[in-house]
């Protein structure tokens, strides 16, 4: 098995992504790596408002400092990028080999799936490194899960 040195998590502006940089941070630590926080800003290629397209530019930073400031309480070195252009593709650009993704599914399923496809999906299927996905509703790991895991053995 290769050693981990990086922690990327991708985000984006939905309570999920806090999910995914609280576990990402679990695991940053326990490895002892830093995280990178990627976001994506995906709305020039839909967007003909120079207005709305700065809001949404506003607000993916705004997630990005709120996240950061989620994975830094857990004392954990974290750096940022938001970069433009198609999210799994973006994100797949920025990794490494030594990475590992945390990252959150929104879990679509049906017509809206078809219509926005599925990053995590995308990401999974093209990442040159390791991939954790994280649901919505998933058990978030602790330090206690893993001194509990320890005694059994």
């Amino acid at each position: 098995m290769k050693t981990i040195n990086r922690i990327v998590i991708p985000i984006d502006t939905t309570d999920v992504s806090k999910i995914a940089a609280e576990q990402g941070a679990f695991f940053a630590k326990l490895l002892n790596v830093e995280i990178s926080l990627i976001s994506v800003n995906d709305s020039r290629q839909y967007m003909l408002s120079k207005l709305l397209e700065d809001k949404i530019h506003q607000e993916k930073l705004s997630a990005i400092e709120e996240i950061k400031k989620i994975t830094e309480s857990q004392g954990v070195i974290t750096t940022t990028k938001l970069t433009e252009g198609a999210p799994a593709s973006e994100i797949v650009k920025f990794v490494k080999d030594d990475d590992l993704i945390v990252m959150a599914s929104k879990g679509r399923k049906g017509f809206n799936k078809f219509l926005l496809g599925s990053v995590s999906e995308e990401v999974l299927k093209t990442a040159p490194c390791t991939v954790m996905v994280i649901k919505e509703k998933t058990k978030r790991w602790t330090v206690d899960d893993l001194t509990a895991l320890s005694k059994e053995e």
